[in-house]
This record gives C-alpha cells, structure tokens and sequence, in this order.
C-alpha cells in the first residue's frame, strides 16, 4: 500500500514536469523505483534493469496525452520528427541491447558529466546561439542539417537507453541549440520520446524473458504494478504540464530545465 502511495505521488510530479519540459517522468521514476522496487520483493540485482524498462514504458504512457496536449497547441515540429525518429528509435534499440553488457559505473558517469555539461550551457544561454537562422517552424533547407538531426537523435536515444527514458534529458537542449523556441523544443522532444519509449520498453522486457527473470507481477523487466501506478498519476497530470509550458516564458523554462538536469546528473554518476 505505501509503495502504492509513492508511486501514485511521484507520478503524478513526473507527470507535470514531463509536460511542462518535456522531461520529468524519468528522472523521479528510476531512482523512485531503484530505492522501492527491492522493498516489493525485486532482487537487488535486477532493480536496475527492472527500474528502466519500468520507466520506459512509464514515460511512454505518459507521453501519449502530452503529446496529444501539445499537438493542439500547435508546439510539435512534424518536420524535426519526422526527420529524427528513425535514427532516435535506432539508438535506443542498439543501447537497450549492449546496456547489460557495458560497465554501469562507467555509463552513469559519461552520461552525469554530459548533463551537468548541458545544463552550465542552458544556464549559462550558451545551448541557445547555435544555428540561430533556422527557421522555428521546421528544419534549414539542406542535406547537413537533415543527416546532424539523425545523428543527433541516434545519439540521443542511445543514451535515453541507459537512463530510461526517451531522451528528453538530451533532446529539448539539442533542439534548443538549433535554434527551435523551447516550447516548440519541448513538444517536439515528448513527441520524438514516445516512439522511443515504446521500443526501449518492448527491448527491455525480451531482454528479461530471454534472461529468464520470472517475478511476480513482472513480465521480463517489467514490472507492471508499477507502470500502472506511475503511469496512471503522470497521464493525468501531463495536460497541466503541457498548458504550463504555452504559459511560461522560454527563458524561464531553460532555467528550471537547467535545474533540473543537475540532481538528476550527480545521481546518475553516483549511482
């Protein structure tokens, strides 16, 4: 009942957050359910992985009414995902299938120095002055600028593969940094995040039933009480997110993003 309560809370703030920047979801879900999971019975040694396909597919829920939310304020990019999301989906199939294979302690700290990097740059107003003539409204005429967004997105779901989540962290600074106002950077990122989630939560689960995980109330890595409860409490509360980001100021947003990234940084290189 208690682990229920705590899921149901910090959903439903993942849920805001996700809404409002794009990200949120993933950075309570996967330490909340680190710490958690091994009280309801899950063996330390799987918390990990059960945590980020758990979160996966948490932020994939999520996304759908964010999504939608965003879609009809008029903030996605269709030019800027339809571009990215193959190379996005890519990345995060090719991460979710060697992260069992890498050392962790050295993922968490390429990734946590990376972010704490990212939000100096947002903080700073640095993530903002790159490839300042591109139009808001969808990609600069060229095949460069096509191939550094697929790049980017492979890049990017790559490493949204070893946090569990579908890139948000990585993807509104890098569409920030091409020019793209931060609402529009922030839809368009929860857009790109939700068919990646969807692959990186699939992958993760055949990983646990090729591996033989057999728990209760789990399928491979996933642990559905979980992504009932969560997921659930974030659907709900992503709509007030996604009206909040229309509402606030860009540079505001960036600061509070900023913020955000750096807790999340030091845990990830932590542990």
């Amino acid at each position: 009942m208690v682990g229920a309560l705590i899921f149901l809370a910090g959903g439903a703030v993942g849920g805001v957050t996700l809404g409002a920047l794009g990200v949120g979801t993933a950075l309570i879900a996967v330490p909340l359910l680190t710490l958690v999971l091994p009280w309801l019975g899950v063996p330390a040694d799987a918390a990990p992985l059960t945590a980020l396909a758990t979160s996966m597919a948490v932020v994939a829920v999520t996304s759908v009414s964010s999504v939608l939310s965003h879609h009809r304020l008029g903030n996605v990019l269709w030019p800027v995902f339809r571009v990215t999301i193959l190379a996005s989906v890519t990345g995060v199939v090719v991460g979710a299938a060697v992260a069992t294979h890498l050392p962790a302690a050295a993922l968490r700290l390429v990734v946590g120095v990376f972010l704490l990097f990212t939000a100096w740059r947002m903080l700073t107003g640095g993530a903002g002055k790159a490839s300042a003539a591109l139009s808001a409204a969808g990609l600069s005429s060229g095949v460069e600028s096509a191939n550094v967004y697929r790049l980017g997105g492979a890049l990017i779901g790559l490493a949204g593969s070893f946090i569990g989540a579908g890139g948000g962290v990585l993807m509104v600074p890098f569409l920030s940094g091409r020019g793209h106002p931060m609402t529009r950077a922030v839809a368009t990122s929860t857009a790109i995040g939700l068919p990646v989630t969807v692959a990186g939560a699939l992958l993760y689960t055949a990983l646990g039933l090729r591996d033989g995980v057999d728990l209760p109330g789990q399928i491979g890595y996933l642990h559905l009480p979980a992504l009932l409860e969560i997921g659930v409490a974030s659907a709900l509360t992503a709509p007030l997110g996604a009206k909040l980001s229309a509402r606030l100021p860009g540079p505001l947003l960036k600061r509070i993003f900023a913020l955000l990234l750096i807790p999340l940084a030091l845990k990830i290189a932590v542990g």
